[in-house]
């Protein structure tokens, strides 16, 4: 591993950003200039190489953010030695998560942590009760970030019930004022396409006939729109390969009272206090704010629009459960099933456009779901089996057997570099004779291969035995259960499968919830 490859780490989250210039210390530039001059000074005049990694509009409180995961998989793999942060907070604010990675993972690693408004650096705490500190502070941290959750949550109410724009993106159909963000115009670009939308559904024309002729006429999605203006605009739908119209995002569009001029808000909250899950609120707790912009289509068109959509939920949206067990290979979308005599699963984006490769997935229920079914079984053998080798590994310990190896490895190979400068000294003292210098240079250089090969190996068990672990969710009975399993039962298979891909009639590929604990590949 390379020391002197330094890695420094940014991140800024929305809340961040909506403080404006009271806290301009926590923008990206800022934390760039205070890293990189800590770095110059922790260096000495030594030669080194800076990585930056950087998650900009996220949050600390999960540690599913592109940047850091990425700066995680470096560590790992060796190619730095050295993370630099502003603080604690900055990498974090779960302060058991924080803990786990400066007390367990980043020693066992080799890599030197400094947290810079915190005169942190794990190279000084080597020995010492350093931890505690760190977890204090991030306790606090985590309080911290709770309660600023609920502030910013209530300031945002407010400024809606004033009549302030809040989103991070404006409806399709309109855009910022650029010169006061909480304000919406229409954007006359795409106006035109959602006015028609809502014309041809007025006049009788179906969603789906709707959404063919727009991808017919290459007209950009939402998300594509955004794209090609340079936006950061977020992919709902990472799973869906092909951007096009559909009958669903045409409805969207009918459905949407923002249209009307009038603005919904607080329809579902998604939080700290929710764990980060999206959940709808009763229409009693909408903040709903008329004539907050000006209206893309009169009262009587959105109307006649909506006269033809049936079952509709509370929002106004219409009901149905999108089928994302079995999915189209080519577009992503969820597979239909044609309820006739001879039952077929099919992609509806066959008929978004004239032809497509969506066209060439016709395959039978029948076969489809046997096939899906034999996967399944395996499957749960095979979790079976990794539950019985778990166990017996436990009797022995061996997880504490496997973790004093990695971190004794680490600690003697830290220890050599020590001792490889005091051999060169007695050298160049004439203290040791140059062949016994050789000789002792050459046999530490193997025990530092033999080290590193206990020490990832070790490791790799470790992450194996927790890949298995993850799996005691699902308990022995119904992994039983699923291992004999006759029929075919969607709602029973959604505990190991999280969604069928499908090429055609003989080409499916399965994606587990579980993964293989054996770490080989599982295909059907």
């Amino acid at each position: 591993m390379d020391k002197t490859a330094v890695a420094l780490y940014l991140r800024l989250s929305n809340e961040d950003s909506d403080k404006g210039k009271l806290e301009e210390s926590n923008s990206i530039s800022a934390q760039r200039v205070l890293l990189t001059k800590h770095v110059e000074e922790l260096m000495q005049g030594q030669a080194y190489s800076i990585t930056e990694f950087c998650d900009d509009g996220y949050s600390g409180t999960d540690f599913n953010r592109p940047g850091v995961q990425a700066l995680i998989d470096a560590a790992k793999n060796g190619s730095v030695g050295m993370i630099v942060v502003k603080d604690f907070s900055r990498f974090g604010r779960d302060y058991l998560e924080v803990g786990r990675f400066l007390e367990y993972i980043f020693p066992i690693l080799q890599v030197r942590f400094v947290s810079v408004n915190d005169n942190y650096d794990s190279s000084d705490k080597f020995g010492t009760t350093g931890g505690m500190s760190v977890a204090l502070k991030n306790l606090v941290y985590g309080m911290y970030s709770a309660d600023l959750s609920k502030k910013i949550r209530s300031a945002r109410d407010t400024r809606v019930r004033n009549g302030e724009f809040v989103g991070q993106f404006a409806p399709y159909g309109y855009m910022k004022n650029p010169e006061d963000k909480h304000e919406l115009l229409i954007d006359e670009n795409v106006a035109w396409v959602v006015r028609r939308i809502f014309r041809q559904a007025a006049d009788g024309v179906s969603h789906t006939e709707i959404a063919r002729q727009l991808n017919e006429e290459g007209i950009p999605t939402r998300y594509m729109y955004h794209q090609l203006k340079g936006d950061n605009f977020p992919d709902k739908q990472p799973h869906v390969k092909v951007k096009l119209w559909d009958n669903s995002a045409v409805r969207d569009i009918i459905t949407d009272e923002a249209y009307l001029g009038t603005m919904l808000w607080n329809r579902a909250k998604c939080g700290m206090d929710t764990n980060k899950k999206r959940v709808e609120q009763p229409k009693e707790k909408w903040i709903i704010v008329e004539n907050q912009h000006e209206a893309l289509v009169s009262r009587e068109l959105f109307q006649k629009a909506n006269d033809n959509i049936v079952g509709r939920d509370m929002s106004g949206r219409a009901t149905g459960k999108k089928n994302l067990f079995f999915i189209c290979g080519y577009c992503g979308k969820g597979l239909k099933l044609r309820n006739r005599k001879n039952d077929k699963y099919y992609c509806g984006s066959r008929t978004q456009q004239v032809k497509n490769d969506c066209q060439r997935i016709n395959v039978m229920r029948e076969e489809l779901e046997d096939a899906v079914l034999c996967q399944v079984r395996g499957m749960a053998e095979t979790l079976i089996e990794a539950r019985s080798i778990r166990k017996q590994a436990q009797k022995n310990d061996r997880k504490t057997v496997l973790e004093t190896k990695a971190a004794d490895s680490a600690k003697e190979m830290a220890r050599w570099k020590d001792t490889k400068v005091r051999l060169y000294e007695q050298y160049k003292t004439g203290t040791i004779a140059r062949e016994d210098y050789v000789a002792r240079i050459e046999k530490g250089k193997l025990r530092m291969e033999e080290l590193e090969k206990i020490k990832s190996e070790a490791l790799e068990e470790l992450d194996s035995m927790q890949t298995v672990s993850e799996k005691e969710e699902i308990p022995d009975g119904e992994l039983a259960e699923l291992s004999v399993l006759e029929s075919f039962d969607k709602d029973r298979l959604k505990v190991l499968i999280d969604k069928v891909i499908v090429y055609g009639s003989d080409a499916i590929e399965i994606v587990w919830k579980v993964g293989n604990p054996f770490r080989t590949e599982t295909t059907a």
